[in-house]
């Protein structure tokens, strides 16, 4: 099943990919993360940032979740329910992540090409001066080839209101809501690097034990599109095939297995990324700090900042 062919393509792709290495950042000081994302399960998809959230979270964030499209296509249940399903179970996952609120903008799912833009974007305006992260984390829009319509919109109009939101001339109008211009300091960028050529990750964040078995039940808490009791009998028959079989595989229930498929294929790439980048468990990310707009002098001060004297 998807599951299945997913695990053999991933492994080959970033197997090939072993020698790319990622240096270690740092969790930056702040109180408020906002993390937006087109779907349900995009904070905490496979090559997906749910390690990164419970870690910020551990470190004293609050998060908050920005679903910006309705999931109606996610799932085999028609769209009026995926819509309903899909909501209760992102609730669930961000729970498990120690996120505080959803907030669903209801773009239509994968319909996000011919909608305003500009509207979405005003809307992820509104939110950040809202919430005023310190931290946005979302997709990089500069990504590999990014095939999803609303992955791609989202991230341009995120990336372009955490520009945005700082400025007093852009959207006056939410000024008489009680709203102030607000200037995050922080942007990650999340990107999968197995669609092709492109901007890749320049940072990864290490994860502990705790973190990544987040990331593993937050996923599977999307049962609606991830619970899939087939794969354990289109896995053995394919070991079978081979003259192979996994014994806790054989143990499970097709239940359970679908549990146990799902976290193996979750923990593989977590590690995947950390031993490439010298640790245990990692995701990567593209990451941009106050002064990613001034190369120029971002690099004077990265070269010439001293420690200051005691006094």
């Amino acid at each position: 099943m998807r599951l299945c062919l997913l695990l053999g393509i991933v492994s080959g792709i970033l197997i090939g990919q072993g020698q790319n290495r990622f240096p270690l950042g740092e969790i930056p000081p702040g109180k408020i993360l906002l993390v937006a994302q087109p779907h349900h399960d995009d904070h905490t998809t496979d090559y997906g940032m749910g390690g990164v959230i419970a870690r910020f979270v551990e470190h004293g964030y609050k998060a908050y979740y920005i679903r910006a499209s309705n999931d109606e296509k996610d799932g085999a249940n028609g769209y009026p329910r995926n819509d309903i399903i899909n909501l209760k179970e992102t609730w669930n996952g961000i729970r498990i992540l120690g996120m505080e609120d959803v907030i669903s903008l209801n773009w239509r799912n994968d319909f996000m090409n011919p909608i305003p833009l500009n509207e979405l974007r005003e809307q992820l305006i509104f939110l950040i001066r809202k919430y005023r992260p310190d931290v946005v984390l979302g997709h990089n829009p500069w990504e590999h080839y990014q095939k999803n319509p609303d992955h791609r919109n989202v991230a341009r109009a995120l990336v372009e209101a955490y520009w945005l939101a700082g400025y007093d001339t852009v959207h006056p109008e939410h000024f008489k809501l009680g709203m102030k211009p607000h200037a995050a300091g922080h942007f990650y960028g999340k990107g999968r690097l197995d669609w092709g050529l492109g901007q890749i990750s320049n940072v990864a964040l290490e994860l502990n034990d705790s973190q990544v078995r987040k990331k593993e039940r937050a996923i599977a808490a999307h049962r609606n599109v991830y619970h899939n009791p087939g794969a354990r009998r289109a896995m053995q028959a394919r070991l079978a095939a081979m003259g192979m079989h996994v014994p806790e595989l054989d143990a499970a229930n097709d239940d359970d297995a679908s549990d146990l498929i799902l976290h193996w294929w979750m923990n593989w790439i977590s590690r995947d990324i950390g031993g490439k980048a010298g640790v245990a468990y990692a995701e990567d990310l593209y990451y941009m700090d106050p002064q990613y707009h001034l190369p120029g002098l971002k690099a004077y001060i990265d070269a010439n900042a001293r420690k200051a004297p005691s006094e």
